[in-house]
């Protein structure tokens, strides 16, 4: 079997959309898609530190299309990206977390409900990642022990493994997230996503699978 590891951070609302289409995309092509939660700062303290605080572009005519580009994005698939007062924060609990959840083997439904709770709901306020009540409530949602999950958060081999994911992605060839990799070759950004689907059938020795056509492999 084929198959695609993500590089991601919960800050990254790229990361969000990537990660919805990737799950569709591994069920078409039969592909495993492994988790690797990433402190992007981390990334970008090494890759560009001028980036670290500021993820739109400084010039004001590029990030404002960044803006619409993205939005439109989230219409395409449905999904709703709005940025509190603390974007972007500091996601490595929740990332440390997201460690225990895939373990548990519900890293996808967490991952989702992180994103979800940081993107979907800034009328309401922020979400603070660091609120051990926010990541055991998304932990019961996703069917997990919130006790386990929200002690995963601060375990200091957790916090040190969203570490070496990080550097590991770097020493990968990555500069930022989200990051796919289909064996060897590397693919930056949401709007790659296509091209990750391209790789994955020869990658199988599987003729490319179109949207809707999966049904045939159940």
């Amino acid at each position: 079997m084929s198959g695609v590891d993500l590089y991601f951070d919960y800050s990254c609302p790229w990361s969000y959309l990537a990660l919805v289409r990737l799950q569709d995309v591994c069920e078409r092509n039969r592909a495993s898609l492994t988790l690797k939660p990433v402190s992007v700062a981390t990334v970008l303290e090494t890759e560009n530190p001028a980036r670290v605080n500021r993820r739109f572009a400084e010039n004001p005519a590029k990030a404002s299309w960044q803006r619409k580009d993205l939005q439109d994005w989230a219409v395409m698939w449905g999904l709703k990206i709005e940025f509190a007062a603390n974007w972007p924060q500091n996601t490595e609990q929740a990332a440390a977390a997201t460690l225990a959840a895939v373990e548990a083997g519900a890293g996808l439904a967490f991952s989702l409900g992180v994103f979800r709770a940081v993107f979907g709901n800034a009328q309401r306020g922020p979400a603070d990642l660091t609120d051990t009540d926010l990541l055991g409530s998304v932990a019961t949602d996703a069917g997990l022990d919130a006790a386990k999950i929200t002690l995963a958060a601060g375990d200091a081999g957790n916090l040190a493994q969203v570490r070496t994911y990080s550097l590991e992605l770097i020493e990968r060839g990555g500069f930022g997230t989200p990051t796919m990799f289909v064996g060897d070759a590397l693919f930056f950004g949401n709007d790659r996503v296509p091209l990750v689907e391209w790789t994955l059938g020869p990658m199988a020795d599987d003729d490319f699978v179109l949207p809707g056509q999966h049904s045939q492999w159940k």
